[in-house]
């Protein structure tokens, strides 16, 4: 019955593809499975015993393997799973992960080791490369995170560092016009953007845009539109001819593009001596006055009037100009869809009570003030800290008028 189970034993032993190696307590081969006399090129048993790791593989391997198996024989402990690197004099580099365990007498006295090796070379290559695509990645990333931060400086340039005084020259105080902004990009980058253009001594041009999506591609678009302010600044005091050369020149910059791209746009030119806002709008958002006098909030314009198409889509669209008024103390509120677009089913119109009732309850704050209690409100109403989208908002406080009669 010995005999058969030992029969079995080594039939199993020279099927599995592990290797399977008996030693004594000098680390000498006693028996071992064909995958590891494949492995150590030899062709019987005969020709293993009596010899060691040292016969067969580089000192290092052989040193630390023998270490490992007096350890077990001194503690009478298995140990189990260790990942090894396997020399061989051939030049032959393999990985394995091998476990080994005390062999005992039926005294239960320690007479040697038996070891099982699993080749794992594939898997530890494939692990190394995860490895090194991973830091790869994370090199990348943060190379990446460095011109992000450099991007969101630049844009953050591109945007007005300080307000034109009206007339020039005029201190803050004495100025007739005041503006604050907030500008708040929905990732490191954003597709909002505005300007102040100084049209004359009492004439100021505010132009606010939202470029289609948000992120690196819409922050670009943002750069072509400064330069483009720039060049069409000779009709700045015509608000629908000025939106007009801005949509046909970046339809010219979009048309070759493979995406579908556009921008929505809204400029007012506001006249400090009658107190005159004319505006035209490329579907964005109308601007919204602030009667302080009256605690009155309404959106300027002739709502019920079709929105032209937004910047960029069409070559020819035309841009009409609305005429509306404001007086001294008053508040006009420009702003990108982000203020109103809280997503999750929290999307407000701006004729929504709920909107008109939020700007209302910031209305007697003033400037920077006004536009920061805002978006608390905003995000109050949202139940979140971040916002859905871009946000852009331009207060623009009209002080003093200096017609007659104001």
């Amino acid at each position: 019955m010995a005999h058969i189970d030992h029969h079995l034993l080594m039939a199993l032993m020279d099927t599995v593809p592990d290797r399977i190696y008996f030693k004594d307590c000098e680390g000498r081969f006693i028996s071992v499975n064909r995958a590891m006399r494949e492995f150590l090129k030899v062709p019987s048993d005969e020709v293993l015993k009596g010899r060691t790791d040292f016969d067969f593989f580089l000192a290092e391997h052989a040193k630390e393997a023998m270490a490992d198996e007096q350890h077990v024989l001194k503690i009478g402990e298995p140990l189990v799973g260790k990942l090894e690197q396997e020399n061989m004099p051939d030049g032959r580099v393999t990985w394995v992960s091998t476990t080994k365990v005390p062999m005992r007498d039926e005294n239960g006295k320690i007479i040697g080791t038996c070891g099982i090796s699993r080749d794992i070379t594939e898997e530890h290559h494939k692990a190394e490369q995860l490895s090194a695509y991973t830091r790869e990645l994370a090199e990348k990333q943060a190379q990446m995170d460095t011109e992000l931060a450099l991007a969101r400086e630049v844009q953050q340039a591109l945007l007005p560092q300080s307000y034109p005084s009206f007339p020039k020259g005029a201190s803050e105080a004495e100025s007739a016009l005041r503006f604050a902004h907030r500008y708040l990009p929905e990732g490191r980058v954003g597709g909002d953007f505005f300007t102040v253009v100084p049209i004359s001594d009492t004439q100021a041009g505010v132009l606010i845009c939202d470029v289609m999506g948000h992120g690196v591609h819409a922050a670009l678009v943002t750069a072509v539109e400064r330069v483009l302010v720039e060049e069409a600044q000779y009709l700045a005091a015509e608000p629908g001819e000025f939106l007009g050369e801005l949509n046909r020149r970046l339809h010219h910059f979009f048309e070759p593009l493979p995406m579908s791209m556009f921008v929505t746009a809204l400029y007012l030119v506001i006249d400090t001596v009658s107190g005159t806002v004319r505006f035209a709008t490329a579907g964005h958002p109308r601007p919204l006055h602030i009667n302080r006098t009256d605690n009155l909030v309404r959106t300027m314009g002739d709502n019920l009037a079709r929105p032209p198409f937004a910047l960029g889509v069409a070559k020819d669209s035309d841009y009409p100009t609305e005429t509306d008024a404001v007086k001294a103390g008053d508040l006009v509120l420009v702003y990108t869809d982000g203020l109103s677009d809280l997503g999750e089913g929290k999307d407000l119109s701006p004729d929504d009570p709920r909107f008109i009732a939020l700007i209302q309850s910031c209305a007697p704050k003033r400037g920077e003030v006004f536009l920061d209690a805002l978006l608390n409100q905003a995000r109050q109403f949202a139940g979140r800290e971040e916002f859905a989208d871009d946000v852009c908002l331009v207060g623009i406080e009209i002080e003093r008028l200096t017609g007659a009669g104001a």
